[in-house]
């Protein structure tokens, strides 16, 4: 058995979305010391993020040559859909000709729909839907409580019934390619 050390690299818009997986990835096991973000410092923080996953999908083929190695990438999907944004992400690969994430590749993306806010407000016991737009917190660490709701239903066996499509996505993209690397 390898005694390698698994790094996961986080890319994300914002630091929403950093203070959600970094919780999240946490809780389901990792440590907190082999996570490393990468996020957009200002501007449309969904362009940064499609421009940025080439690169960062070419260095994590080539840090996993050394080490286990996981990638994570969130983009919020905003008025958009999930395989749509999955979709620009193979194009942006394919324009900065890098081949796209194959079965083999640790690489899961997260696209929350419309936005981060949508799981947390939905992870708290709320109905929701992803044509809505719902409010923003007041500090990225309030997300704890709905965080550990998250790790507490992939614990236990699965998201509840009428969970959002996108998370529901979202939870089979890292039970599928990021479980397993760890």
């Amino acid at each position: 058995m390898s005694s390698r050390r698994v790094r996961v690299v986080l890319l994300c818009e914002d630091k929403q979305h950093e203070t959600f997986a970094r919780q999240f990835l946490n809780g389901m096991g990792w440590e907190t010391r082999d996570m490393y973000v990468v996020k957009a410092a200002k501007g449309s923080g969904e362009q940064w993020v499609r421009n940025r996953f080439p690169v960062e999908l070419g260095a994590y083929r080539e840090r996993r040559t050394r080490a286990a190695s996981a990638l994570m990438t969130i983009i919020d999907a905003d008025s958009g859909s999930v395989d749509g944004h999955i979709n620009e992400l193979k194009a942006e690969c394919i324009s900065n000709q890098v081949p796209f994430r194959t079965d083999d590749d640790a690489v899961a993306i997260a696209v929350p729909k419309r936005n981060i806010e949508t799981w947390i407000h939905y992870l708290r016991g709320n109905a929701v839907s992803e044509q809505e737009e719902y409010r923003k917190l007041n500090y990225e660490s309030e997300c704890r409580d709905a965080v550990k709701a998250l790790v507490d239903q992939c614990h236990g066996g699965g998201l509840s019934q009428g969970a959002p499509p996108s998370l529901v996505a979202a939870c089979e993209e890292y039970k599928h390619r990021m479980q397993p690397a760890k």
